[in-house]
């Protein structure tokens, strides 16, 4: 996603990409037919005499009446993904003595395998089938040239664990490694290619991503790695342009990139069709290479979402462009990253990657979770988390990978683990078999929050603060009523239910005395007083109570601010029960 890591990025960027005087190499001119029946050229100089395992991947993707599903080869089962995002991050050590904090997972004097061993046996246990891991450039390379020997080890290792507990692998990263790679990017590297740009545009950046993806697998060869338990070789982990470099900086010029085409730099249109058929070219040559030394792999390319046409990362240079991926590469699947509470609804998510009515093609969802500030509480983000992937199946997402198993670096998002595994519980396929429905929470201890499929109305409610945003399980928003108490606000559960608790999230200032009351009924009758807030509170406090006798066939609870030194408003109101 667009959030996490942008400083190690930059580092990784500033060492890959470090002569900014370099003048571009000459290109190679090649045919130039239609760009979805060209077949991208595979300079196979660079291919060392790796043997090709016997044993293939055990995940492949098949068409069943034109839609594309992943299974297993072994017992020709369907299989959906279903897994962790599994981080870590750590102070790292970079080839030129300088230090950095990125992906530390395999990191020489860092790796755990004794953690791994009980963090995938539980995964497994709980029906957990694959774990997204990323790859870091800082510490995987050598001066040298090539891959550590040490780290690549770890990397094997981890494998060995994996395969003992059925949970497979997907490796992702996010610029290849110095070194022997850097020195390949860098000879198309900085003046008319910079950055991003330069590794998806010129021929040198093509070509130091196939040199180090066939070094990765004949390294695993090497090792006896059980390699059949790679779920798919990601490319990058988020693809992207930057608008604001070389050459989408120039306002002039003719350039010509990898495919062997010259685009007019004055033309927007020619900018915007660069971008889309080297998009394609650089996955499908990509795709050609890592097969011809693992041929049964998969493929897989990741995205967070484009700008258009629902307005979303507002000033933010760096360009997604999906479509062409979704539809015109060979891409084996898509990885798309979608997260609930930011900008987008799912629906708006989906139109700004342009998926359409994609079949053939399979679609996870390789990151989505929560940033911690902007849910109620933990309760509620887990139950929007099943909602979000509920409302996805609509979509043909196939596979699903929550952002994160237990990043505690990551403090400012949830992680699976948080208060007992609450999250990785109502996620796990054995609590909810099936991913397309919401299921029962009779196996985990999530509070279902009732509020949040509930109508509501209110007294009175600002423009842009209405009663709904009170319910939507988003802290950031709220409902408003522009006046002082006294004021109410009404949930409709829509059918008679059993009310266990209440919590409210108080939007108040100045800090003061309040009187807040709880009244309830039934589908008729009149409203009875539950329960009372009473006291001195402040912006950001949860108001929450537990009742010891659970309220029965309760369809209405009206909250009724009585006293408040502020205009009555709630950031959230959430009604647990069944």
């Amino acid at each position: 996603m667009f959030k996490k890591i942008l400083i190690l990025l930059v580092s990784i960027m500033l060492v890959s990409c470090n002569l900014p005087g370099t003048q571009p190499t000459s290109l190679p001119t090649v045919s130039d037919p239609p760009l979805i029946n060209q077949t991208p050229t595979t300079d196979t100089s660079f291919i060392q005499n790796t043997a090709i395992p016997a044993s293939p991947h055990r995940i492949g993707i098949r068409l069943i009446n034109g839609v594309g599903e992943f299974y297993d080869r072994l017992t020709d089962e369907k299989f959906v993904p279903r897994g962790m995002n599994y981080i870590r991050l750590g102070q790292q050590t970079k080839n030129d003595g300088s230090s950095t904090f990125g992906h530390s997972l395999f990191d020489p004097g860092l790796y755990n395998p004794q953690k791994v061993v009980t963090d995938l046996g539980r995964m497994q246990t709980d029906g957990y089938n694959l774990v997204r891991l990323f790859l870091s450039p800082d510490t995987m390379g050598t001066d040298a040239g090539g891959l550590s020997s040490t780290y690549m080890d770890n990397v094997a290792d981890f494998l060995k664990i994996a395969e003992d507990n059925q949970v497979y692998a997907m490796f992702t990263l996010d610029w290849v490694p110095a070194g022997k790679y850097g020195q390949i990017l860098n000879q198309d590297c900085c003046e008319t290619f910079a950055l991003m740009n330069a590794n998806f545009l010129p021929p040198a950046g093509l070509k130091a991503s196939q040199v180090f993806y066939q070094d990765f697998i004949g390294e695993l060869y090497d090792r006896n790695a059980p390699v059949d338990m790679i779920f798919s070789y990601q490319l990058r982990n988020e693809m992207f342009y930057d608008g604001n470099q070389p050459p989408l900086s120039f306002s002039s010029g003719v350039v010509t990139t990898a495919n062997g085409k010259s685009y007019d730099m004055a033309n927007s249109a020619d900018k915007q069709k660069m971008l889309d058929e080297n998009l394609v070219y650089w996955i499908d040559s990509m795709r050609a290479s890592i097969l011809e030394v693992d041929p049964t792999a998969l493929v897989s390319v990741g995205f967070f979402q484009p700008q258009s046409p629902n307005p979303t990362r507002i000033g933010d240079a760096r360009i997604a462009v999906t479509e062409p991926a979704i539809w015109q590469s060979q891409a084996d699947f898509i990885d798309l990253h979608l997260y609930p509470g930011f900008e987008l609804d799912l629906k708006q998510y989906v139109e700004n990657f342009g998926i359409k009515d994609m079949q053939a093609k399979p679609i996870i969802m390789g990151e989505f979770g929560g940033e911690v500030k902007r849910f109620a509480s933990l309760d509620t983000a887990a139950q929007r988390f099943i909602d979000w992937q509920v409302e996805s199946c609509k979509y043909g997402f196939d596979g699903w990978i929550f952002w994160t198993w237990d990043l505690n670096e990551q403090s400012d998002f949830f992680n699976a683990l948080m208060d007992q595994g609450q999250i990785e519980m109502v996620l796990s396929p054995v609590n909810r078999p099936d991913p397309c429905s919401p299921g029962t929470n009779g196996n985990s201890p999530l509070n279902t929050n009732l509020a949040l499929t509930a109508s509501v109305t209110a007294s009175n409610s600002l423009i842009d603060q209405p009663p709904s945003d009170a319910v939507d399980g988003l802290f950031e928003t709220l409902w408003g009523s522009g006046y002082d108490a006294p004021q109410w606000i009404e949930i409709d559960l829509g059918k008679p239910s059993t009310v266990t608790g209440i919590r409210l999230s108080v939007a108040q200032y100045p800090q003061g005395f309040t009187d807040h009351q709880v009244w309830v009924r039934g589908v008729t009758g009149s409203l009875v007083l539950a329960f009372e807030f009473k006291g001195e509170t402040v912006d950001d406090q949860l108001l929450e109570t537990t009742f010891n006798v659970p309220l029965n066939d309760i369809q209405f609870i009206r909250i009724v601010t009585t006293q408040s030194p502020s205009w009555v408003a709630w950031k959230e109101v959430e009604i647990f029960g069944k």
